[in-house]
């Protein structure tokens, strides 16, 4: 997430990149009505009928769940990741949209990027009861997308640009990130309506300076949008550590909280060689499925 956080949850824009850390989701039909899931996070086994949505593969039964009525047979699912769960690069939304992919497929769907879109923001809505969709849009996009939830849009921007992720050695899941903030303005309505439509400025000038290729504009936007993660109280030590190191470097034409905050990423617009950063890189490859 580049820019655009929890504003996005309240319709205003987001723009999100793809990375170069895949999820390889393999479907394999079986003949009868069993369910295997297979992955680092353990084995599951279930019936097609009488599945239910449990974690950890909670994401994977959503999307089987979503189209049981579809499918006749059962299969295996095999689930490779090249990064761990445990850093926020939109790993459930990644592994909702390879499995979308596998099973339509499979299913000889006919569906357009914005129909996965539809389908996966449904799905991830489901099984956590928020999510706007913009980390799926990116995953099946790939590239930068401007993306929005109301009414649902994703532009994408074949760009590219050096990316320098720290990471701050936690992460705090996003339903409970957003229950804090949402708990910490409970009384201050307005004040709270008011950083979210700031926030969603910061995103559509972002995606204004995308379009001209302007990325030093790009990076004082993200420096803009910090100071209103800060103001929403999602910053902790560890992160605002991360933060400093990569505004400090001049390398680093922009940097800011990247998610929900309390924990988990910083995200700097350009590239050095940082003692705790995480290697990836931004991609213009969306999600791919190949039949064999």
């Amino acid at each position: 997430m580049l820019l655009g956080e929890y504003a996005v949850l309240y319709g205003k824009p987001a723009v999100v990149c793809a990375v170069d850390k895949r999820i390889i989701v393999t479907l394999t039909p079986r003949a009868d009505q069993r369910v295997m899931i297979e992955s680092a996070l353990g084995s599951y086994e279930t019936d097609l009928l009488t599945l239910k949505i449990e974690k950890p593969f909670h994401f994977v039964l959503a999307v089987l769940k979503h189209f049981q009525t579809k499918c006749r047979r059962g299969c295996n699912i095999t689930i490779t990741a090249e990064f761990s769960d445990k850093i926020g690069f939109g790993s459930s939304a990644a592994v909702t949209v390879a499995t979308l992919a596998a099973l339509t497929s499979w299913l000889e769907m006919r569906v357009t990027p914005i129909d996965v879109l539809r389908h996966a923001r449904n799905i991830i809505r489901s099984v956590q009861g928020v999510g706007s969709g913009a980390d799926a849009a990116a995953s099946i996009y790939g590239g930068i997308v401007a993306y929005q939830q109301q009414p649902l849009t994703a532009e994408k921007f074949s760009l590219t640009h050096p990316l320098t992720v720290l990471y701050s050695g936690f992460k705090t899941p996003t339903v409970e990130a957003i229950q804090r903030v949402q708990d910490r303005f409970a009384t201050q309505k307005t004040l709270f309506r008011h950083l979210m439509s700031s926030i969603g400025q910061c995103a559509a000038e972002g995606a204004a300076q995308l379009r001209k290729e302007n990325w030093q504009a790009f990076g004082d936007i993200m420096k803009v949008q910090q100071g209103l993660m800060e103001a929403l109280g999602v910053n902790v030590p560890e992160l605002q550590a991360c933060v400093s190191e990569l505004q400090a470097n001049p390398g680093i034409i922009g940097a800011k909280i990247s998610g929900s905050g309390f924990g988990d990423c910083a995200v700097g617009l350009g590239h050095f060689e940082a003692r705790q950063g995480i290697e990836v890189a931004m991609t213009t490859q969306g999600v791919q499925c190949e039949k064999v």
